[in-house]
């Protein structure tokens, strides 16, 4: 009866190390962001906002996409991964041009809530904390065929 008692007690704290939190919220993409979004950044110094267009294209839970200036230049690509109704990304380029000389590379990275077309958060980088919001203009990425 002893060793009995000892191995339900060993089987029972074995079985916690297995017990996980509920599978749907780890693996399960609740939205799609790809498409063509567009907005502005503003910035922590002054009123001053940067209107950009993200064109982005999911697979599963992960994201890549192109940033564009208003001109429909590119500056920056973003990756990033979608859980739930967050987007988690990081962008990286020049983000903004300057006429003379080489534009360094700068990174940002931040998190957007997904509200059906809007995508609205904070980011951190240069100059940042930043705010944003962007909705999207396009459910397809540029450059995509129409399936039907």
């Amino acid at each position: 009866m002893r060793w009995t008692r000892r191995l339900l007690t060993v089987l029972t704290l074995l079985s916690l190390g297995c017990a996980r939190g509920d599978w749907t919220t780890e693996t399960l993409t609740l939205v799609d962001v790809t498409g063509t979004w567009e907005g502005s950044f503003r910035f922590s110094i002054g009123p001053i906002g940067r209107p950009m267009r993200w064109v982005l294209q999911q697979k599963g839970g992960k994201v890549k996409g192109e940033v564009r200036g208003p001109d429909g230049e590119s500056i920056g690509s973003v990756e990033g991964l979608v859980s739930g109704e967050v987007f988690s990304w990081n962008l990286t380029g020049p983000f903004v041009k300057f006429t003379v000389g080489n534009p360094s590379s700068r990174t940002y990275r931040g998190e957007a809530t997904v509200n059906t077309d809007e995508l609205s958060g904070r980011a951190d980088g240069d100059g940042c904390p930043c705010t944003f919001l962007l909705r999207r203009v396009s459910p397809q990425a540029i450059g995509e065929k129409k399936t039907q």
